[in-house]
């Protein structure tokens, strides 16, 4: 019976998976996974919660979008997020987004509670609104305008 080859050290588990990756070709799928992580903060919030990265495949990323109205928004916007994607993962993965129309669904997100403080108006700030309001013929819309008015110039956010 032959022996093996003794080993000088044990290698280290990591070392291996991250062998057997590139020998499989999966480094850089592993490396294209981040941009699901990543996605919210280079995005933000906003359009995190209203597009989400479907798949990437060739360096074309795929994005799936809430609405019409937002693929139009964010067709004006595919560069920068192309680039800061790049950016972040520190390769050139992403070549092109492609926005398409599909669902989007999202984790609640934790929207902190607005803290509203009625203030007092000033009578420099009430006349002014009645000047306002002055020009108002119809005496419904005249009130209905002097108390929204009222209401936004009175709370603090």
């Amino acid at each position: 019976m032959q022996k093996r080859p003794k080993m000088s050290f044990p290698r280290p588990l990591s070392g291996l998976m991250q062998e057997s990756l590139v020998g499989l070709g999966l480094a850089e799928r592993l490396h294209e996974a981040e941009i699901w992580r990543i996605w919210p903060e280079v995005v933000g919030a906003t359009l995190a919660c209203r597009a989400r990265p479907l798949r990437i495949i060739n360096g074309i990323l795929t994005v799936a979008v809430s609405s019409a109205p937002w693929i139009q928004e964010l067709r004006f916007m595919t560069t920068m997020m192309k680039e800061k994607l790049n950016s972040r993962l520190g390769a050139e993965l992403v070549r092109e987004i492609v926005l398409k129309a599909g669902r989007v669904d999202t984790l609640p997100v934790e929207v902190p509670e607005e803290i509203i403080v009625n203030v007092p108006l000033t009578p420099m700030e009430l006349a002014r609104i009645e000047a306002e309001a002055a020009s108002i013929t119809d005496p419904e819309t005249r009130q209905a305008f002097i108390e929204l008015m009222q209401a936004s110039l009175g709370q603090l956010r």
